[in-house]
């Protein structure tokens, strides 16, 4: 068996993967294999995080992604007011750092609107898990998103892979995250 054949069927062993082809889904494998670029969509984020965040006090939870910055907006309901406070704070992609010991997004968190109070952000940054804050600095743990927490803990033959591919850039364009990824020798 050939070097050929037995990439080939660590590939198919990949596509037989719910945690890869549920990540991959939405954009082209293609694209990732050959150009090293991915996509996340808009409506992936919605459907996978936003929506599961969802319970009696955050009645309302959306993002939105333009060119170069996202929006988080929704409505939270509190027991001593009511009616539900609605929310809006955009983002911008402030740094990442993915190396070996970690793999994290930094985003830089603009005023909430209409009200900027420290408790509603701390709240709504709470719902996600793999999210913290830091000042105005929101990180995004990608080691504690589920599904990418699942493909960063395969190993081949004891070795991760992950420890000799970066995430290059990142960007956020209309309806998608996009980056590139890199191979570390």
């Amino acid at each position: 068996m050939g070097i050929i054949d037995r990439i080939k069927g660590r590939i198919q062993d990949r596509l037989n993967d719910p945690a890869f082809m549920g990540l991959v889904q939405e954009q082209s494998l293609k694209d990732l294999l050959v150009r090293r670029e991915f996509r996340i969509t808009e409506e992936y984020l919605q459907r996978e995080f936003m929506k599961k965040a969802l319970d009696d006090e955050l009645v309302e939870f959306n993002l939105t992604i333009g060119d170069g910055y996202g929006e988080l907006s929704g409505r939270l309901k509190k027991r001593l007011v009511p009616f539900a406070i609605p929310f809006s704070v955009s983002f911008t992609i402030e740094g990442l750092e993915f190396s070996a010991a970690r793999k994290c997004v930094f985003l830089k968190l603009g005023p909430v609107a209409p009200l900027d109070l420290e408790w509603l952000t701390r709240k709504v940054v709470e719902r996600i898990p793999f999210m913290s804050l830091s000042g105005e600095m929101l990180v995004c743990d990608l080691n504690r998103v589920p599904r990418l927490a699942e493909l960063f803990a395969q190993r081949v033959k004891g070795i991760s892979i992950w420890d000799y591919i970066t995430l290059k850039e990142l960007w956020l364009k209309r309806g998608e995250i996009g980056g590139r990824v890199g191979v570390v020798l």
